[in-house]
């Protein structure tokens, strides 16, 4: 089984689509499918780290996202991959559609329902309070929706951390003694500065801090700088182990990404600012279902407003309990193993309807 990935990640896109890929491609390589990634190269990109992780890369320069260089050309011809994962905000219907011929099922995963999408399977692995209704008039008749948080992609280690923590009731902690700051690959609004500068301002001594940036952050030399001149607190660059870190923390400030569901699996509470459009419903719909404390969007929240809501729940750490609670009933980290078992079978039902050849 071969399976083609287009997604982007830069600057300014962020480095999430390519993530959440990334963690699925990871999954289907491990149960023996051929996984290439097809993306453009662009500031801030992670190609590098995909073809670090083994996988095959046609990447190109092009400013637009919907262009199909003669490399891709080539492999859709030689290859005609079973799976076309598509994971892309300026890729829908037409662009899909047009390769219709070249693969054999597509598989679209988008947050924002806003466009049209012709597609097999569409996964959209966010919370809303009615997900059944989003797509509607979007997609075929025919599409298989695979909604909301049940279907969160996330690598293994969070499943195996998160029986480990109810094991062990790790989230009864009675005081507020570790807390988590990453605000993705990327972090184009510089949250962790501001963040950073609110905590610094509270001296919180016998609380340790983890920041965490992505190698794409254009000033994570200035972050590591300020951490190495602050007692207690650790700098951490595209690290490998987020998991484990999160199960460590008692509390986490970040953005509404990708990361609100690895959070979630792990029963970790947040204090969220969105950083992107496309954030701020998904972080107001958890903030409703009591999972985490949403703030605001980046441009109206202030150091202030961060550093009252860290000292309440400093004041009073039984306040994290529930947050905790209601995160590890909306996520339960088996989402990248129902994808795979859902894909293995329309490949299965497909080469059965397939004619054979004379």
């Amino acid at each position: 089984m071969t399976v083609l990935f287009r997604a982007d990640a830069s600057v300014d896109i962020g480095t999430g689509h390519v993530v959440r890929c990334l963690t699925l491609a990871n999954r289907l390589a491990q149960a023996g499918m051929a996984v290439t990634f097809a993306c453009r190269s662009l500031p801030g990109d992670m190609n590098h780290w995909i073809a670090e992780q083994g996988f095959g890369l046609l990447a190109w320069e092009d400013d637009n996202p919907a262009a199909l260089p003669a490399s891709l050309i080539q492999y859709l011809q030689q290859r005609r991959p079973d799976w076309l994962v598509v994971d892309h905000y300026q890729l829908d219907a037409a662009w899909e559609g047009s390769l219709r011929d070249s693969v054999g099922k597509i598989l679209v995963i988008d947050d924002l329902a806003n466009r049209h999408h012709d597609c097999d399977l569409l996964l959209d692995q966010n919370y809303f309070a009615r997900p059944e209704d989003r797509y509607q008039g979007l997609i075929p008749s025919t599409t298989r929706c695979l909604l909301g948080p049940m279907y969160a992609l996330l690598r293994p280690e969070f499943a195996a951390i998160r029986s480990e923590l109810l094991a062990t009731g790790r989230r009864q902690q009675a005081a507020l003694k570790r807390i988590q700051v990453c605000f993705g690959g990327s972090d184009p609004t510089g949250e962790t500065q501001k963040v950073l500068g609110a905590l610094a301002e509270l001296q919180l001594p016998d609380c340790d801090l983890d920041v965490i940036v992505g190698a794409s952050n254009p000033a994570r030399a200035a972050i590591e700088a300020r951490c190495q001149n602050q007692p207690g607190w650790h700098f951490h660059c595209q690290t490998p182990h987020m998991a484990r870190l999160m199960a460590q923390a008692d509390l986490a400030i970040g953005a509404g990404g990708t990361t609100t569901w690895e959070r979630l699996c792990l029963g970790l509470p947040a204090i969220v600012i969105a950083v992107a459009d496309n954030q701020r419903q998904i972080s107001q719909e958890v903030a409703d279902a009591g999972a985490q404390l949403y703030l605001g969007t980046s441009g109206t929240v202030s150091p202030e407003q961060i550093a009252q809501s860290v000292l309440t729940f400093a004041r009073n750490p039984a306040l994290l309990k529930p947050y905790s609670d209601n995160g590890l009933r909306l996520v339960d980290g088996g989402g990248t193993h129902r994808i795979l078992g859902i894909l293995e079978g329309y490949l299965e039902r497909y080469n059965e309807e397939q004619p054979l050849s004379s």
